[in-house]
């Protein structure tokens, strides 16, 4: 199967009862642009001191992974990892994130 005939829709892991707020339909809409053999997996929800007004998800500070990304998201005074599984390159993942985030957030 060539790249540009890939099966979308990577699986969202529901592990935990809480999500950040504006997180779910930003990984919802990443879900979808994402090889089915992907894996998204929700982590810790923290709260912060600071507070954020827009919604932003970015890349952890620990750099790429050994299967893929650690993500926070962030809004509010919430924080939130998010683990992406994922064999793709980190320049086409951001593209990913940004069109999510954008879909989401507008």
């Amino acid at each position: 199967m060539r790249a540009s005939m890939a099966v979308h829709a990577a699986r969202l892991v529901h592990n935990h009862s809480s999500i950040a707020p504006g997180l779910e339909p930003v990984l919802k809409a990443l879900a979808a642009r994402l090889p089915a053999t992907d894996t998204i997996i929700p982590g810790r929800l923290a709260k912060t001191n600071g507070k954020r007004e827009q919604f932003t998800l970015t890349f952890g500070a620990a750099g790429p992974l050994l299967h893929g990304f650690k993500l926070i998201a962030r809004k509010g005074k919430s924080a939130q990892e998010v683990f992406i599984n994922t064999k793709m390159e980190r320049e086409e993942m951001q593209a990913h994130i940004d069109s999510a985030v954008d879909k989401a957030h507008g």
